[in-house]
């Protein structure tokens, strides 16, 4: 085996006259050597894997940023801002596409669309059972049911405001038996203090005197 000329073997140094000389096949032989082993450091660096290439988009060590064209919504269906943000701020993260988000968007939108369905209609069921029991009940039901109608409408008239008019129809309580109740029975005490004062001369009375004359705060006059 060749030596090193800038390390050579410390237990040949100062004994070369003593080395034997080589035939050509040996010399041969031993070259072949070298080739075949060279030590297991080379042979671990020959064996090892190359490094995989860097993802183009950690070449500048930072992922790039995701951004997203507007999502497309069935017509009528309306998502809150706020909530669209941090669900796109989501997408980004999962590194979702622009197809991708679209269907996550899809999904919701849909899921929502079924929710107002779904409310909308128990809304007017409960409407439809609301007129029905107001229209069996003893007291405002049957052949009085226009009449109780006419008071509950005049009460509002009077006394309400544009505004509670406003409230009764975005609530959709305008027909709850309880309330239409108070309405019938404030128009008819109403209409029954007319009556009564024309006849009588008496000094008329006001809408809570009628509904409530032993109450301590009620004023009368003199």
């Amino acid at each position: 085996m060749t030596e090193s000329l800038i390390a050579p073997n410390p237990n040949t140094q100062g004994a070369a006259d003593d080395v034997v000389p080589q035939t050509p096949e040996q010399q041969a032989a031993s070259d072949a050597a070298d080739l075949i082993y060279r030590g297991p450091d080379a042979e671990a660096a020959e064996t090892a894997e190359p490094d995989a290439p860097p993802a183009p988009d950690t070449l500048s060590g930072e992922q790039a940023a995701v951004s997203y064209e507007p999502f497309q919504l069935p017509q009528g269906v309306e998502v809150d801002t706020a909530a669209l943000e941090e669900a796109q701020s989501l997408f980004a993260e999962a590194r979702l596409s622009q197809p991708q988000a679209q269907k996550l968007v899809d999904l919701y939108a849909g899921k929502m669309n079924e929710l107002v369905q779904r409310q909308i209609s128990a809304a007017e069921s409960r409407q439809t059972a609301w007129v029905a029991e107001v229209k069996n009940d003893p007291e405002l039901g049957g052949r009085r049911f226009e009449q109780a109608r006419a008071a509950a409408q005049r009460a509002l008239a009077r006394f309400g405001t544009p505004e509670l008019r406003r409230t009764l129809d975005e609530l959709w309580v305008g027909n709850n038996p309880q309330l239409f109740r108070f309405f019938a029975r404030v128009g008819q005490a109403v209409s029954e203090d007319r009556y009564v004062g024309a006849q009588s001369g008496a000094s008329r009375l006001t809408a809570a005197e009628t509904l409530y004359p032993n109450s301590p705060n009620t004023i009368h006059d003199k």
